[in-house]
């Protein structure tokens, strides 16, 4: 079958083209055709045109370092990490559209490449504030008689995002569904509470932990192995800094990053430079993670590395309670509000249990997702 899914555009995170990759994969896995729909906001400026042309025309024609030394050495890193992230989405995702900026230019995409399949998820595609389109988000500009599902979107809140038009629009969208899943049970709930739905919506695993540890091993094969403490803190404040630096010296460890390739330190500000292969090969090579980020805690247990999870308010701390409590794991997350003189540091992680767990919430969401590509 020739699947397209649509998710949050990919904008050089690397959670976010992990879930596009796994998805894509897994789906491939399954023998199907996949495509991966870019959608983005609007028409583009005439000066970003300019840059983006000129980047890569520098790249094609050798003057890729001179660029990546003066990002360095300013702290910038756009064209390193693009140059990186433009690699692994032609070796590993492949199949992309370019930039789709309405709805007409996704159908005629769609149209073009035969798509019968459409697929919305993960990531927190599903959050008001995040989507550039209500519309395509649920899957508005599908064929009505098509076959549409979720899986695993988020809406990155316990909070729901949308006006009442949305909400009726929603409605009304998610009863034309094969299949619905929600990456969190916070989800299920906010479902529950705005929406009357004719099929029962699933919880499911984010799309990366359907790929087994060896898989993302392969990938990373090539990057030199370290030790440490890997910190991957998306919102740093001092006292987080603080934590982590007392942590690392009482074990007498260094602390690495996987975000800047200006640093190594602990602290963590500027762009995402490293290679996605390199921030794979942090978590296998770590002996601690220390994070405030929902896919860090994914590869964490993916590795069955030890880590504890910083609060962060800004990007949402339901997302990371959710995975907590889903592998039961909840008393990792710390908040920096607490008396963290009480916390056991020391505390070890159940990993045959926490496995068992990824074992059956992995057969569950495979066989949602065989369920929902089944011909009637």
């Amino acid at each position: 079958m020739k699947i397209a899914i649509i998710s949050l555009p990919l904008s050089y995170n690397y959670g976010g083209y992990l879930q596009c990759y796994a998805l894509m994969e897994t789906l491939r896995q399954l023998g199907n055709e996949v495509y991966y729909l870019q959608r983005e906001n609007g028409k583009q400026s005439s000066l970003k045109k300019i840059l983006d042309s000129s980047k890569k025309m520098c790249e094609y024609i050798g003057l890729g370092e001179v660029i990546y030394i003066f990002e360095q050495q300013t702290n910038s890193g756009l064209f390193y990490k693009t140059k990186h992230f433009r690699e692994f989405t032609r070796k590993y995702i492949k199949t992309i559209s370019p930039i789709l900026r309405s709805t007409k230019e996704i159908q005629n995409y769609c149209k073009k490449h035969d798509i019968q399949i459409y697929i919305t998820g993960s990531d927190q595609i599903w959050r008001g504030s995040y989507s550039r389109s209500i519309n395509d988000a649920f899957l508005g500009f599908a064929p009505k008689d098509s076959i549409k599902i979720a899986y695993a979107p988020s809406f990155g809140s316990d909070n729901w995002e949308f006006t009442e038009e949305q909400t009726n629009f929603i409605e009304n969208q998610l009863n034309t569904f094969k299949a619905i899943s929600v990456r969190e049970k916070d989800g299920i709930k906010l479902l529950e509470e705005n929406v009357k739905l004719n099929i029962t919506p699933n919880v499911v695993l984010d799309p990366t932990l359907l790929l087994s540890k060896e898989h993302y091993l392969n990938i990373a094969q090539q990057i030199p192995k370290r030790n440490g403490v890997l910190t991957y803190i998306l919102n740093n404040n001092e006292e987080k800094a603080q934590i982590i630096k007392e942590f690392c010296q009482k074990r007498k460890l260094q602390s690495y990053s996987v975000i800047n390739p200006k640093t190594n330190s602990n602290i963590i500000k500027g762009s995402q430079g490293y290679p996605i292969e390199d921030w794979i090969a942090g978590f296998r090579d770590a002996n601690f993670v220390m994070t405030d980020s929902f896919h860090a805690i994914v590869f964490s247990i993916i590795f069955n590395k030890p880590f504890w999870v910083f609060e962060n308010e800004a990007r949402g701390n339901s997302r990371l309670k959710n995975i907590l409590q889903l592998f039961e794991c909840n008393d990792r997350f710390i908040s920096t509000q607490e008396n963290l003189n009480i916390v056991d540091w020391e505390r070890p992680i159940d990993w045959n249990r926490i496995n068992h767990i990824k074992d059956l919430l992995t057969k569950k969401s495979l066989d949602f997702l065989k369920d929902a590509l089944e011909n009637d």
